[in-house]
């Protein structure tokens, strides 16, 4: 029997592409230390900290018209406070799924999937918090991300509305 060791690594931006938290989800039991840096894993140079969630990957909304997935955590003050702020001011989240070697201390090869989501709303009971993360492009509850028709990105485009076809 094979056992194929799978962590989940979540990598937090704002609008403005600047890092508010990097995590990943390998808690390795056997850890003496009381630090919090032997929790820690490197994957493409950024250095993810433990924290416990669950990532409910993509799933096709009813329509068709947008994908969504859920990021769950533990429901705690500081957990709560991060979750309302990533909703409020729309953050990015990048979710890489990576093989790792036995001892949970580092990734083997590429991941193996990366998904990149906007945050957009939350939901909470007493012992959960969710996140529901959904695509960029989305035909109903997400604007579109802003682009303006230029010449270089459609060619030539009418100057009026008396068009003919022949």
């Amino acid at each position: 029997m094979s056992i194929t060791y799978l962590t989940g690594f979540i990598y937090f931006t704002d609008a403005n592409g600047t890092s508010k938290g990097a995590y990943q989800n390998s808690r390795r039991d056997n850890i003496e230390s009381t630090t919090g840096a032997d929790n820690q894993i490197i994957l493409n140079g950024k250095t993810y900290s433990y924290l416990p969630f669950i990532y409910q990957g993509a799933a096709k909304t009813k329509s068709g018209d947008n994908l969504e997935a859920q990021l769950i955590f533990a429901n705690n003050t500081v957990a709560m406070n991060h979750a309302n702020q990533a909703v409020v001011e729309k953050w990015n989240v990048q979710v890489d799924i990576c093989k790792m070697n036995s001892s949970f201390t580092s990734v083997e090869g590429n991941p193996l999937t990366t998904d990149n989501w906007l945050v957009a709303s939350m939901s909470y009971d007493p012992t959960t918090i969710e996140l529901l993360v959904s695509s960029a492009i989305d035909a109903v509850g997400t604007n579109c991300p802003n682009r303006v028709l230029t010449n270089n990105l459609v060619g030539y485009l009418p100057t009026t509305a008396n068009i003919r076809n022949l």
